[in-house]
């Protein structure tokens, strides 16, 4: 039997800050981010339940958009993305100053770089789709259109 792999492409804005970073990205700023998952059934192949609608596929696409834009793509779409544990004092008074102004934040637990989002991403989204017997395979989160970070199951 072949493995068979299904890549879906999504694409958002987002800004950020990395601190103690010795160059401009400690600043804040943002990105035109993409990410590429790419996924596959746990026992291989395709489905195989003649009559019905997923017949002969890894998993619809239309599903993967959405569970995807739901858990990461309509959540992080124009905002700041906060790092709870940061040691740069401007990041929390940005954190500050978005939240009295009811801005869009997501408060996060991992220094925001494109390895660490990759990482996580990948684990939320296994998370979501493990019952559905697939799973992400790789994930790549476009940072720019010459720079990626890719992780891989």
């Amino acid at each position: 039997m072949n493995k068979i792999y299904i890549t879906k492409e999504f694409t958002w804005c987002m800004a950020h800050m990395l601190a103690n970073h010795d160059g401009k990205c400690r600043n804040i700023h943002g990105h035109t981010y993409s990410m590429q998952v790419e996924i596959a059934r746990k026992e291989g192949g395709v489905i195989d339940h003649k009559g019905f609608t997923d017949h002969g596929m890894v998993m619809e696409f239309n599903d993967v958009k959405g569970i995807i834009k739901r858990l990461i793509v309509d959540r992080l779409d124009h905002a700041f993305l906060y790092w709870k544990d940061s040691t740069d004092p401007m990041e929390h008074e940005i954190a500050s100053i978005l939240r009295k102004f009811d801005r869009k934040m997501v408060e996060i637990d991992y220094r925001p770089t494109a390895e660490e989002m990759a990482i996580h991403f990948k684990g939320e989204i296994d998370q979501e789709i493990q019952k559905l017997g697939v799973y992400v395979s790789s994930l790549i989160v476009w940072e720019s259109p010459t720079s990626f970070a890719k992780v891989i199951a």
